[in-house]
């Protein structure tokens, strides 16, 4: 099935009975040409929806390829250097699991999305490589200091940097907190804070560890993102957000996980359009001119955002593919 053909059937499933109105807004024409932009291959790239939970609905789209569904001498179709490049460098990487694109798809910014690395395994080597071929390579040395200062329980899993826009001297870092650091920030959230001062990020309000406490206390798996200055320290904005599976929207499961994003609107950090997001999840089969695919879309994860310890907001991801 053409790629773009298939990125429009998963869009209608999960915007359809008046979702497009209430989570997706009217980023649809925007996030066509960024799908676009992001193809490159002949495999359908996976896809996130990034959807605010209050405010004005829009989304923001984020491509993401496989280490073995590209090779050398692939490139994006609609992008240059340096995410060619970035993508040239991963299609022979090692320890690495997707390359990611993240277009600004509700500003209408589609040629210059950030670019990302996701880990498949533990690796401090591979996230340098991938900044020096993402045109970043000065940060190499705030990843790593970042890297050593984290406790020893979490795990960092995703890199990123904006290598086309001006002044985002930073790179994102992504970090699983890990089971047992999991388990301890549910029973004492001071724990949390000497984590958190272990990075650099000292300025933390006793609301804010409360309630990620509280995240820490549920099912799902606890994550954690960080904008990480040249001096390799955090800068203010935490981010904190727990992951779910395609099962934890089924049954009797619902309802706990539903539970997580009626404690985000409590906060005041979302509204009720929380609730629009079980019907996103499908599973379908679809042909066209022979060809059948299996298409599907689950809400994967909720993020809490903090800037200065004070709430700044909430989102949703969904994720979604072809096979």
């Amino acid at each position: 099935m053409d790629c773009a053909k298939a990125f429009e059937i998963i869009y209608a499933f999960a915007a359809c009975g008046g979702r497009d109105a209430k989570l997706f807004g009217d980023s649809m024409p925007y996030a066509r040409e960024a799908f676009a932009r992001g193809l490159c291959g002949d495999a359908f790239p996976e896809i996130w929806f990034e959807l605010p939970l209050a405010g004005e609905p829009w989304f923001d789209l984020h491509t993401l390829v496989a280490r073995g569904d590209v090779h050398r001498g692939d490139t994006y179709a609609g992008l240059g250097s340096p995410y060619t490049d970035a993508l040239a460098w991963f299609a022979t990487s090692g320890c690495t699991r997707q390359l990611a694109l993240s277009f600004d798809s509700h500003t209408g910014a589609v040629t210059n999305p950030a670019v990302q690395l996701l880990l498949a395994g533990e690796d401090v080597l591979a996230p340098r490589a991938f900044l020096r071929a993402a045109g970043c390579g000065d940060l190499a040395q705030a990843y790593s200091a970042f890297v050593r200062s984290m406790p020893e329980e979490w795990y960092a899993c995703y890199s990123g940097v904006f290598p086309s826009r001006g002044g985002a001297d930073w790179v994102r870092i992504e970090a699983i907190a890990g089971g047992e650091a999991q388990k301890a920030y549910a029973m004492n959230p001071e724990t949390l804070r000497a984590h958190l001062a272990q990075v650099g990020m000292s300025d933390v309000s006793d609301e804010l560890l409360r309630k990620i406490s509280e995240l820490a206390r549920t099912s799902f798996p606890l994550e954690f993102q960080f904008n990480v200055a040249p001096d390799g320290t955090a800068l203010p904005v935490l981010g904190a957000s727990v992951r779910f599976q395609p099962g934890d929207w089924l049954g009797d499961a619902r309802r706990s996980t539903e539970a997580v994003f009626r404690k985000a609107e409590d906060w005041g950090l979302a509204d009720n359009r929380w609730q629009q997001l079980a019907q996103t999840a499908f599973a379908k089969r679809a042909a066209l001119r022979g060809d059948v695919v299996h298409l599907w879309c689950f809400p994967a994860f909720l993020k809490l955002r903090w800037r200065d310890g004070l709430p700044l907001d909430a989102k949703a991801y969904l994720i979604a593919g072809s096979s």
